[in-house]
């Protein structure tokens, strides 16, 4: 199912692009995944995330929102 493959490529895109970020995705994001949702949707499921990883992946996110870096940017 192409949404299915949808939700697998975003879920390998994420990880990629939190490994680069400097995370250790199988520690900090153990869960993070493609999966079909309760209403049979294909969804990235990212899990449960200690506080610590909590913060500083919002630090990360703050910084690229100081830095002028907005979600409207970066297109689909």
């Amino acid at each position: 199912m192409a949404r299915d493959e949808d939700a697998r490529r975003a879920s390998d895109a994420l990880a990629l692009a939190l490994e680069e970020a400097g995370f250790d995705v199988g520690r900090a994001f153990p869960l993070l995944g493609a999966t079909v949702g309760r209403a049979g949707v294909a969804v990235v499921e990212v899990g449960q995330v200690t506080p610590a990883v909590a913060s500083q992946l919002a630090d990360l996110v703050a910084r690229a929102a100081g830095g002028g870096l907005a979600v409207g940017e970066l297109g689909d």
